[in-house]
């Protein structure tokens, strides 16, 4: 098995399998090769979405634990189309909840929960109508794997409206996943390969 094709674990049990799961996934994912080439390609292709898709609002993240960084790709956007907005998520551990604030590049960020950035002044809440959601795996109807901690499910449930956009390194793509009540189905998923999920045809043929 090639190091960029679906992995084989078994994964049709929940609890300690997708434990078993994502430890492998994120070792594979902190083993990859050629990351700058990887990054460069799955830049490329969000940036050209993001572009046709014109958000007015874009919800991303700050990067952890080996996932693409998406955030430098927001400063192309903003100067490709002015006056869009950005937001991160600020996340409340003890209420195991997450709202998105208003952010721009260049703005300061902190360590927050969990260790990871976010906006050192986070007053305000913000909408985003797109959402850039990591994905530690992923199978191709647009199932995401996440970390466990169900942060993004609770905060995208009720918020359909929300287009969804799961950004993977092909690496991680999973051969099946079984869906849990909670899991929400992600639009697009995009990786350095290509796209997978609902809306992969459109995002190909902008490509």
């Amino acid at each position: 098995m090639s190091p960029d094709s679906p992995t084989a674990i078994p994964t049709g049990a929940h609890g300690q399998e997708r434990a078993a799961l994502r430890r492998e996934l994120l070792a594979r994912r902190e083993r990859l090769e050629d990351r700058d080439t990887k990054d460069a390609a799955l830049g490329a292709a969000l940036l050209r979405k993001l572009i046709a898709l014109r958000p007015a609002c874009l919800g991303a993240y700050c990067a952890t634990r080996g996932e693409f960084d998406p955030l430098p790709i927001l400063a192309q956007l903003a100067r490709a189309l002015p006056g869009v907005r950005f937001a991160l998520p600020v996340v409340d551990a003890r209420a195991r909840r997450m709202r998105f604030v208003p952010w721009m590049p260049g703005d300061a960020l902190q360590a927050g929960a969990y260790g990871i950035d976010e906006p050192a002044h986070a007053a305000a809440t913000a909408e985003p109508d797109t959402l850039l959601v990591p994905c530690v795996g992923f199978v191709e109807a647009g199932l995401r794997l996440g970390y466990g901690g169900g942060y993004y499910d609770r905060y995208l449930a009720g918020r359909s409206e929300v287009y969804t956009i799961g950004l993977a390194y092909a690496a991680c793509e999973l051969d099946e996943l079984r869906a849990e009540p909670h899991d929400q189905l992600l639009d697009l998923i995009l990786t350095e390969t290509g796209a997978h999920g609902l809306d992969a045809d459109a995002a190909d043929s902008q490509g």
